[in-house]
């Protein structure tokens, strides 16, 4: 009696023979250990290529600020997108040209004024408070001030610096126009993209999840935005008015600081009050400490006239965040990215709590608190 003996694997086939080749599942371990190496790499990747992410990180915000009208123009007006795009460079082009043509004059001799003014107020300031208040070395702090102004103006003593510079100027700057402008032009495929990753069971949690997200960013940084222009307009006017010295730059600094909140308003109080305290003289022949507390009083007025009459309107509800975690989010993004963190640090810990919150909810096996299905259409591509 013979037994036959079947073989343990499939034959090979002969060669040039079609075949077929049977995909092997990975198990769910597989596919966690990918998915955490693939995020460790990319993480150390980002790390080592971080001095040349900034521009392609400004074009992302500045991407996400202009897709709204550019999609606006597209689609209501029937213009085709690349003519929107190039339409909307050719306007921020004129605008810079003009800007610098009639404005950055101005603007330079505003400057250069608040320049010459800087060791008269650093004198008065050694005088009341010493050369070394707190550690702080206040001849190099105003040094440093006067060589980053001096900058802002082209005076010939930065000309070598700017020439160092120049080249990895032009590359970043060259990066962020065409990373701007590819991102414009391709923002709604993009997204299509994005979309196309989700499971489609997972969809319209994620979708909802990403719209409230977008709702706080938007709201966020138009409110910024309309801040920065109202608070710079309205504080050139009191200053021009009490004659305080660089009113220009202090305007402008007061705007730019009303993007960092609760440090910001208060740093652009106290600089303005030690403009005017230190100058020495006012045109109004009142003593030097009553010509601080007037500006203190005016800059006071703004921040209440700001936190109770623009803010709740331009702003409202955008931000909800404890004044200590936007402190921490503030030094935390301050920390790991400068300025560029200090800008986004409150939208992305308002985006983090969304998240956390969401996490939550699926954790403990509850609905989202922010979840409407019926909101969300269930069949994006």
């Amino acid at each position: 009696m013979t037994t036959s003996h079947r073989p343990e694997t499939e034959p090979l086939p002969k060669p040039g023979a079609p075949f077929t080749v049977r995909a092997v599942p990975l198990s769910n371990t597989a596919k966690w250990i990918i998915l955490i190496a693939c995020i460790l790499v990319a993480i150390v990747f980002l790390v080592h290529i971080r001095s040349i992410l900034y521009p392609f990180v400004w074009a992302i915000l500045a991407a996400y600020i202009l897709t709204p009208p550019v999609n606006f123009v597209n689609r209501n007006l029937a213009i085709p997108r690349f003519l929107v795009v190039l339409l909307l460079y050719v306007v921020v082009l004129s605008v810079v040209i003009v800007a610098s043509r009639y404005l950055f004059p101005w603007l330079s001799n505003q400057i250069t004024f608040f320049v010459e003014d800087l060791p008269k107020l650093e004198g008065a300031l050694i005088s009341k408070v010493g050369p070394r208040p707190l550690g702080i070395d206040i001849n190099q702090l105003v040094t440093q001030l006067a060589d980053n102004l001096n900058g802002l103006t082209g005076n010939p003593r930065s000309a070598v610096k700017l020439l160092a510079s120049a080249f990895s100027t032009t590359i970043r700057v060259l990066l962020f126009l065409f990373s701007t402008f590819y991102l414009l032009m391709d923002g709604p495929r993009i997204r299509r993209s994005l979309v196309r990753l989700v499971p489609r069971v997972y969809r319209p949690e994620i979708m909802q999840l990403a719209a409230q997200i977008n709702s706080t960013w938007t709201q966020y940084i138009r409110g910024e935005l309309v801040l920065f222009a109202i608070m710079s307009s309205a504080s050139f006017i009191g200053l021009e008015i009490l004659r305080v010295p660089g009113a220009v730059p202090l305007a402008l600094a007061t705007g730019l600081l009303e993007l960092l909140p609760i440090v910001g308003p208060i740093t652009a109080g106290a600089l303005a009050v030690s403009v005017a305290y230190l100058n020495g003289t006012n045109p109004f022949g009142w003593g030097q400490i009553t010509y601080g507390i007037v500006v203190a009083v005016m800059y006071f007025l703004l921040r209440e006239t700001e936190d109770y009459v623009v803010v709740p309107r331009v702003l409202g509800r955008a931000v909800k965040l404890h004044p200590l975690i936007v402190l921490f989010a503030l030094a935390s993004g301050g920390v790991i990215f400068g300025l560029f963190g200090l800008l986004i640090a409150v939208p992305v810990a308002a985006s983090l709590k969304i998240i956390s919150a969401y996490l939550f909810d699926k954790l403990v096996a509850q609905p989202p608190q922010f979840l409407e299905i019926h909101a969300v259409r269930t069949d994006d591509p």
